[in-house]
């Protein structure tokens, strides 16, 4: 595009620009994850005459303009950004930083001045949807290599670590495939690797991870989604209960099982490792601590159509009433798709449970959400859901299977008698966080606040559940979150101040799960709009064991060097993904 004709055509692009990122922007929280999964046309810019003679493909040039100007920065600052900012180069498409002067040389060489007018007006367009979106920032999703200690560790211990560390925790994993399979389980989690660092979608052409891989040839996008889909794919044979009955359990429970096995044959590796005697100290010792909490994976299509879209010849909308208006469903909708709290938007929704351990939180264990949906209840459809006692039953099953428990740390969002009577039937301790709705609660809270001295009070008490009565104390207490309210704990002991001082203390630890939501998702998640459970589900289950791989390869590398590798993981975990899609598999001959 080089003449001042092609104006039809200059807005066309600009157009497509802006769709594509009000899309986008539903799906990332970073203007450089936007950036560098816009579909770039190739029609859209001549570059030389002669691109043979180019080092570096078009797109990714186009990219990194679209990039620089929509960051404002200048050519040394965006040269010191690449160079700095861990994977910034990688996202965009290059295989290694390049300099002030590449960049000079290829913005007057490569863009006709009409297209780089083009590339400010779009980058323009970027910046100014994004803000609308709020996914403006000045700091990159990615690691900072400055912060990796490598002064102190060498790149062979590193990979030792991770290797071993890889090793146990995905050793279990297989698909059913033919003997002549054209690329090994392998290829495909180091694919894997590469889409949770880019934060690509499985169907992301392979070209990009081809230019990085040391594999002669790597796999398609289909390849991956087929492959993945046999992983998770469960046995098609009736069990004998289900024979017996005539009831066969539903598709996403006997997909949790087929996971499930090879992850926990992973996490009791994980955990051998962790208390073997060749370490100069054992990553935990039992009965441990364990945390509970629930988080989600945002899904953004709408579980109802339009009336337009429902006019379509293959759409068959289902007509529901809800709080008195008609909708029209979608009956293809995930069965397990959410709302979220306090929230308009949708997910699928994962419980864990995580040991409480300085540097070893391993997740024991996970269990799909399957909650009941309004229009369901408004229906008055029988639905399989899955109550919050029988998630945290499942939960505790799992991790006996590897450890002993002896005290649970659950938000509010578990409080229930019968969550309580599944922990203390176990003859477990619990803190668990209780709403102050009930009228008794908020005497107690308004008797504190007037007062003069104490700011806290415990009461003693008792539950009664299906029969069984355990002890109780109750504990209001200020919000760390809000000075200014109260927070309401419950104990299944009798326990006076001191105790339940000390036991708030342990609770607060349990936040640390909060950041492991927030490495997986970060780091160990790909970008998927995809609708099959097998796929989601893996995919979690995945992201949570290279969480568990992350912590065992720091665990092992700290015990192998004989210095103080300080509080922080001296690997990161945007370096271990890095590690897992390109250096840490070896290719066949």
């Amino acid at each position: 595009m080089t003449t001042t004709d092609d104006r039809d055509h200059r807005d066309e692009i600009l157009s497509s620009i802006e769709e594509q990122t009000e899309d986008l922007c539903h799906i990332h929280d970073h203007i450089t994850r936007i950036i560098t999964n816009l579909e770039i046309g190739d029609e859209w810019f001549n570059g030389y005459e002669e691109p043979g003679r180019a080092k570096f493909d078009l797109e990714p040039m186009v990219r990194l303009f679209l990039y620089k100007y929509a960051r404002e920065l200048n050519q040394s600052e965006l040269a010191r950004r690449l160079q700095g900012a861990a994977y910034v180069y990688l996202r965009l498409g290059f295989d290694r930083p390049i300099s002030q002067q590449i960049i000079s040389h290829n913005k007057r060489n490569r863009f006709a001045p009409e297209e780089r007018k083009l590339l400010r007006d779009a980058a323009e367009v970027i910046r100014t949807v994004c803000s609308e979106h709020d996914v403006i920032r000045t700091n990159e999703p990615a690691l900072n290599p400055e912060d990796v200690q490598h002064d102190r560790v060498s790149e062979a211990e590193i990979m030792d670590a991770v290797k071993r560390a890889t090793d146990l925790g995905f050793s279990e994993f297989s698909a059913d495939r033919a003997s002549n399979a054209k690329y090994p389980l392998e290829a495909y989690f180091e694919r894997q690797g590469y889409l949770n660092m880019s934060r690509a979608g499985t169907t992301t052409a392979s070209r990009r991870f081809a230019r990085l891989s040391e594999r002669e040839t790597v796999p398609h996008g289909s390849s991956h989604n087929r492959t993945m889909k046999k992983v998770a794919k469960p046995e098609s044979q009736l069990t004998f209960d289900e024979f017996v009955t005539g009831k066969q359990e539903p598709e996403w429970k006997r997909i949790r099982d087929e996971v499930l096995e090879p992850f926990h044959a992973g996490v009791e590796n994980i955990l051998d490792e962790l208390t073997d005697e060749y370490y100069a100290e054992a990553g935990f010792t039992e009965p441990v601590h364990a945390a509970i909490d629930i988080t989600a994976w945002n899904f953004y299509a709408s579980p109802f159509m339009s009336e337009r879209t429902a006019r379509k010849p293959d759409k068959t909308p289902i007509k529901v009433t809800i709080d008195g208006k008609e909708k029209l469903l979608d009956p293809e909708h995930p069965d397990l798709v959410s709302g979220l709290k306090d929230s308009d938007e949708r997910g699928y929704k994962f419980a864990t449970i995580t040991i409480i351990a300085e540097n070893t939180p391993i997740v024991l264990g996970v269990e799909p959400v399957r909650d009941q949906r309004k229009w369901e209840k408004e229906m008055g459809l029988d639905v399989e859901r899955t109550s919050r006692a029988d998630i945290v039953e499942s939960l505790l099953e799992q991790a006996s299977r590897h450890v002993d428990i002896s005290k649970v740390f659950l938000d509010r969002g578990f409080s229930s008698l019968e969550t309580r009577d599944v922990i203390d039937r176990r003859e477990q301790l619990y803190v668990l966080g209780k709403p102050a709705r009930a009228k008794v609660d908020k005497d107690h809270i308004d008797e504190i606040q007037e007062h003069e001295v104490y700011d806290s009070r415990i009461v003693h008490g008792s539950q009664t559940f299906d029969g069984r009565e355990h002890n109780m104390t109750y504990v209001y207490t200020p919000s760390k979150k809000d000075g200014d309210k109260y927070a309401v704990f419950t104990i299944n002991e009798h326990v006076d101040h001191h105790r339940a001082e000390a036991l708030l203390g342990q609770y607060s630890q349990r936040m640390e799960i909060e950041n492991e939501y927030k490495t997986i998702k970060k780091h160990f998640l790909p970008t998927s709009a995809s609708k099959d459970y097998r796929i989601r589900f893996l995919y979690f289950v995945i992201g949570t064991l290279l969480y568990n791989v992350w912590r065992m390869a720091n665990f092992i590398l700290r015990d192998a060097v004989d210095v103080d590798l300080g509080e922080h993981p001296p690997i990161l975990a945007g370096e271990l993904i890095e590690l897992v899609a390109f250096c840490l598999f070896e290719p066949p001959d």
